[in-house]
C-alpha cells in the first residue's frame, strides 16, 4: 500500500504536457515556433528572397532584384476557390502598397498561404511540442529516469510532427495577374507539394506552370516586345527599361530575376534566324547611330544597353583599306610597320569609394554599382554593406525579432539593437 501511494505522487507527465499545451501556450506562441522553423529553411529555389509571415505591406520590401516569395502569417489562411479569403485580402493589400506608398514592382511578388482546414491541427501540435520542450528543460520536476526517457521521446516525436504539418499546411500559392485594361487583380491558386523546403517546392510548382520563369529565351523576349508594342519610335528599347516593364506590370511574364532577362539577351544569337526571331544589341546610341552594335554574336548586356528591332538595324558597311595600310603587290605583302614601345607609366593600384544608398532604390543602385564600377576593377574587389538605422520612438519587439531573424538568415556577420 505504501508503494502504491508513493507511485500515485509521481506526476503523470503526459497529463502535465496536455495541461501546459492548453494553458501555457497560445496560437501566437505556436506561430512563432513555426516562423522560426520556416526561417531556418535555406533552399529558396528560384526566388530572390523569402518573407516569412508577413502581416502587412510594411513587412514586404519593394526591391527590383527578383521575385520575392511572401509567406503570409497564419492568421490569414486560404481555401481554394475562395476569392475573399483572409489570405487574398492580405495579399491584395501587400500587392498594392509598400511601406512608403504604392508598390512599384507588383510583378515581383507571389504568396504562399496556410490551408484553412489544416491550420488548427498545426497549431495544436506545435503547442504540444512546446509543452514537452518545457518539461524536458524543467529541472524542478525531478523526473524519474523512465519519465525523462518518455519526455525526450515525446519531444522528438512532436518536433517531427510539427515539421510534417508545416509542410502539409502551407500548400496554397497565390499568383496575381492582370491583363491590360483590367481593373481587378486575378488570383490564381496553385496547390504545391508537401515535400521539401517551402520556397523550393513553391518555386518548382510555379515554374512548372510558368507562373515563375527561371529560364527564358531571346525568341520569347521578341514575342513580348512585339505583342505589347514596347519598341520605341527609333525601333529600340533600353535593357533597364525592359526589366522595369517585366517587374512592374502583372500582364508581363514573371521572370524570376534580372539575370533571367540578361541571360536570355546574351544567348539570343543561339538561333540562326535572329533577324526574324530575336533582335540586335547595341551598347549605346549617340543621337545619330548605334555604338557597339552586335547582331548575330552573343554578348552580356548592360542595363544601359539597347535591344534593336531587326528592321531598324543598318546594313553593314563594306570594309575598305584605310589610308596607309600595307597592300599586297606582285612580290607579296610588305612587312607591317613596327609599333614603337609603349612608355612605362606609374599607375594607381588602389581604389576606394563610398556610396549613400536610397532605402527604396538600394537594390537597383547596388546592381548599377556592380555593373559599372566593381565589375571593371578586376578580381581584387571587396564589397561591404553596412546598415545603420535610428528611430526616435524606438524599435518594438516585433520589428526587432523580424529584422534580427532576417539579418541572421541572410548571413549578417553581426547585427544588434541598442
Amino acid at each position: 500500500d505504501g508503494a502504491q501511494y508513493w507511485y500515485s505522487l509521481i506526476p503523470n507527465v503526459t497529463r502535465i504536457a496536455a495541461d501546459r499545451a492548453g494553458s501555457n501556450y497560445d496560437d501566437r506562441d505556436a506561430d512563432d515556433e513555426a516562423r522560426r522553423r520556416i526561417g531556418n529553411q535555406r533552399d529558396r529555389g528560384a526566388f530572390a528572397a523569402v518573407q516569412v509571415f508577413a502581416e502587412g505591406p510594411g513587412d514586404v520590401p519593394d526591391n527590383d532584384d527578383g521575385v520575392r516569395l511572401v509567406i503570409l502569417e497564419p492568421g490569414a489562411p486560404h481555401s481554394p476557390n475562395d476569392d475573399n479569403s483572409p489570405a487574398v485580402e492580405l495579399a491584395a493589400r501587400i500587392l498594392a502598397q509598400r511601406d512608403a506608398g504604392p508598390r512599384v514592382n507588383p510583378n515581383l511578388v507571389v504568396f504562399l498561404a496556410a490551408a484553412a482546414n489544416r491550420l488548427a491541427e498545426l497549431r495544436a501540435a506545435t503547442r504540444m511540442y512546446l509543452a514537452w520542450k518545457s518539461i524536458v528543460g524543467d529541472q524542478s520536476m525531478n523526473l524519474t529516469a523512465h519519465q525523462q526517457r518518455q519526455a525526450d521521446s515525446k519531444l522528438a516525436e512532436t518536433s517531427k510532427q510539427v515539421d510534417s504539418l508545416i509542410a502539409e499546411t502551407f500548400t496554397l500559392a497565390l499568383a496575381p495577374s492582370k491583363q491590360p485594361g483590367q481593373r481587378d487583380i486575378e488570383w490564381q491558386t496553385t496547390r504545391v507539394t508537401a515535400v521539401g523546403d517551402l520556397a523550393q517546392r513553391t518555386s518548382d510548382k510555379l515554374s512548372s506552370e510558368e507562373k515563375l520563369i527561371s529560364t527564358y529565351s531571346g525568341v520569347r523576349i521578341r514575342m513580348d516586345l512585339d505583342r505589347r508594342e514596347l519598341w520605341s519610335e527609333r525601333g529600340d528599347i533600353a535593357v533597364h527599361k525592359l526589366w522595369e516593364t517585366y517587374a512592374r506590370f502583372p500582364y508581363m511574364p514573371r521572370l524570376a530575376s534580372r539575370d533571367v532577362l540578361y541571360n536570355a539577351i546574351a544567348n539570343r544569337a543561339s538561333t540562326i534566324t535572329w533577324q526574324e526571331d530575336t533582335f540586335a544589341y547595341a551598347e549605346a546610341h549617340d543621337g545619330e547611330r548605334w555604338a557597339g552594335l552586335h547582331t548575330d554574336d552573343a554578348i552580356p548586356p548592360a542595363p544601359s544597353g539597347l535591344l534593336i528591332h531587326p528592321d531598324h538595324v543598318p546594313e553593314p558597311e563594306v570594309p575598305t583599306s584605310p589610308p596607309g595600310e600595307p597592300k599586297s603587290g606582285p612580290d607579296g605583302p610588305t612587312d607591317p610597320p613596327v609599333e614603337p614601345p609603349r612608355p612605362v607609366s606609374s599607375l594607381p593600384t588602389q581604389f576606394y569609394a563610398q556610396f549613400g544608398l536610397d532605402p527604396v532604390r538600394c537594390i537597383k543602385q547596388l546592381g548599377e554599382i556592380a555593373d559599372h564600377v566593381s565589375s571593371r576593377l578586376g578580381d581584387g574587389v571587396e564589397l561591404v554593406l553596412e546598415v545603420r538605422a535610428t528611430s526616435d520612438e524606438g524599435f518594438d519587439e516585433s520589428t526587432r525579432r523580424t529584422v534580427s531573424e532576417n539579418a541572421r538568415s541572410l548571413g549578417a556577420q553581426s547585427s544588434e539593437f541598442e
